[in-house]
């Protein structure tokens, strides 16, 4: 698998690199082709304006309208008969100004205006074809670039064949950039442009200059130079530059491929393998040795440096994985034993009482962590009064557990002594307050039931209100006195209340974590639900009506974690007495 791995990775780096090269290679090429075609034709311009300068200038017609005008409305150049007083009068003027001017023309017969226009004619292309004899280009022509004559060829020169007056050439002016350009103008001007199959086959380099009479382009002068030739041999050598860089590519691409095999893919396998086999063994010191033997001086190596290390923290982290693990599980069974314990510690047995038929009693205790800080409580003090005990530690786990054990002992204690609510908190706060450095203290809720006449002796301190059903009623919240907590402060005096519980009535007792249940959103089940949830049944037994209340509170929670210890306690006095 390793080498199957290797050779894709070779592949891959291969997809990147030749791409890359070859772009590289081809853009080069390109931009030297570019610029050494485009050095080589800026050089002609320098000729090639020479030329047309000097054509321009030879042409003495090129500056009447009259003549262009007459050429194409007659390009076959018909005889004209003249007698010698015009022939002589024609040699006067000739010898004058040098030309037969337009103007001069137009006040002349039509015969001496057919005789000079040939003549002219004839000059023009003996002087045209004087200025091409030796020339290093392919064509000299002179052409109307005006509509409707757009095309029309006045004079030509060309080393293979030439065209001759009236002949046309296909022309848009939109296709020449450069023609464009002189057209718009009004000044003589010359303007260069590469083109292709125009004035010859092939790619052409031509130069035009404007012919500027009243004050309009009336003609173009144009030099074309065919270099085909040299772009054929500039093609060849790109063709040959092109090959020669493809084999240097390759050549180059094995040493590379050759060079990252050495340097990394090979010391990149051998680590692969070593990670692989300390997945099987799970041997660090195996795994330092044969990454010793992956000797590059880069990154391949500093990786292969931190491996071994990584290996060796690993196999630490997995043994002190392992001996947190097992601490862990210690732990996990000191608090079963603990949960068990503190359970045990409370009534778990119902029905508590089943010789007395006066009452009906039920509490649950469901801590959030293993083990809780809440307690409740219940228990005959003598054949007529019931102690009822809920509480509430200030903290939750191992220590409110200590704590809440401590408190609940005190509490049983003093009240089995016969002693007044208000008194029992009272001895137990002291007791608490000493030695107390972690500073936790208790809500308690202490009744006594005097179980014949229903009267109950309670002290509050600080826990949340009871809720009583008198019978045929509904639950209702009782405000009752509170005190102060017990563990809070020493010598702290607790005030004692009474009220009575009617034959068939229910008191109904709990720790915040009922009413501060809470949901996923973060909002708290509330006292104003509890009372609803109660009053669905409320002449249920105690047990149901815890389970009822649990239910409901479980319903509201959903998935979100138990905030805190729910513990509920709930006693009914029958209304009539089946205790023989």
């Amino acid at each position: 698998m390793k080498k199957s791995k290797n050779h894709r990775l070779l592949v891959q780096v291969s997809l990147v690199i030749v791409p890359l090269f070859l772009i590289m290679i081809a853009s080069v090429s390109y931009v030297v082709y570019r610029s050494t075609v485009d050095s080589f034709l800026n050089a002609q311009n320098e000729y090639m304006t020479e030329t047309l300068n000097q054509s321009y200038d030879n042409l003495v017609v090129v500056k009447d309208g009259f003549y262009f005008d007459y050429w194409e409305q007659h390009p076959d150049l018909p005889e004209a008969a003249i007698n010698d007083v015009e022939l002589s009068s024609l040699q006067d003027q000739f010898i004058e100004n040098g030309v037969w001017s337009g103007e001069w023309l137009k006040q002349q017969s039509e015969a001496v205006q057919s005789y000079c226009a040939k003549q002219m004619y004839l000059l023009s292309q003996t002087i045209h074809d004087i200025d091409t004899g030796d020339k290093n280009y392919d064509s000299l022509f002179l052409i109307d670039v005006n509509e409707p004559n757009e095309g029309f060829v006045f004079l030509e020169f060309s080393k293979s064949e030439s065209l001759t007056l009236g002949d046309r050439v296909e022309l848009n002016i939109s296709d020449h950039p450069a023609l464009e350009t002189i057209v718009s103008q009004t000044s003589e001007r010359i303007e260069f442009e590469k083109t292709s199959d125009f004035f010859g086959k092939g790619s052409r380099y031509i130069g035009y200059k404007s012919i500027v009479v009243d004050g309009r382009v009336r003609a173009v002068f144009g030099l074309s130079y065919n270099w085909s030739d040299f772009q054929d041999m500039m093609s060849q050598t790109l063709r040959q530059a092109l090959t020669i860089g493809i084999g240097g590519l390759l050549v180059l691409m094995l040493g590379v491929l050759l060079l990252l095999y050495r340097l990394a893919l090979k010391p990149v396998g051998r680590i692969q393998k070593t990670v692989r086999e300390y997945i099987e063994t799970k041997d660090s010191e195996k795994v330092e040795k044969a990454l010793q033997e992956v000797q590059t001086n880069n990154e391949i190596g500093l990786l292969s440096d931190n491996f071994a290390e990584l290996a060796r923290e690993i196999d630490s982290y997995t043994a002190e994985n392992i001996k947190l693990a097992g601490e862990k599980e210690r732990v996990s069974a000191e608090l079963d034993m603990a949960r068990n314990i503190q359970a045990s510690q409370l009534p778990r047995r119902f029905p508590a009482f089943p010789d007395r038929t006066e009452f009906d009693i039920y509490a649950s205790m469901t801590p959030a962590k293993e083990v809780g800080g809440d307690f409740y409580d219940f228990f005959l003090v003598d054949e007529d009064h019931l102690a009822l005990v809920i509480a509430d530690v200030s903290d939750k786990g191992v220590p409110a557990a200590l704590f809440m054990m401590m408190s609940r002992m005190l509490i049983n204690s003093f009240t089995s002594m016969g002693m007044e609510p208000g008194e029992v908190l009272q001895r137990a706060n002291e007791k608490l307050c000493e030695n107390n450095e972690q500073k936790m203290f208790v809500t308690v809720w202490l009744g006594i039931l005097e179980i014949s006449t229903g009267k109950i002796t309670a002290v509050n301190a600080g826990h949340e209100y009871p809720m009583i059903r008198q019978p045929d009623g509904s639950f209702e919240l009782f405000k009752d006195k509170h005190g102060f907590v017990i563990g809070g402060v020493k010598k702290m005096k607790f005030r004692q209340y009474e009220f009575t519980l009617q034959k068939g009535g229910t008191l109904f007792v709990y720790t915040d974590g009922a009413a501060e249940a809470t949901d996923a959103n973060g909002e708290m089940f509330k006292t104003e639900r509890l009372l609803e949830s109660l009053n669905r049944s409320p002449d249920a037994s105690p047990q149901e009506l815890l389970e009822t209340v649990r239910s409901d509170i479980d319903r509201f929670v959903g998935d979100a974690p138990q905030f805190d210890d729910l513990t509920m306690l709930s006693v009914k006095l029958n209304k009539e007495n089946n205790n023989g």
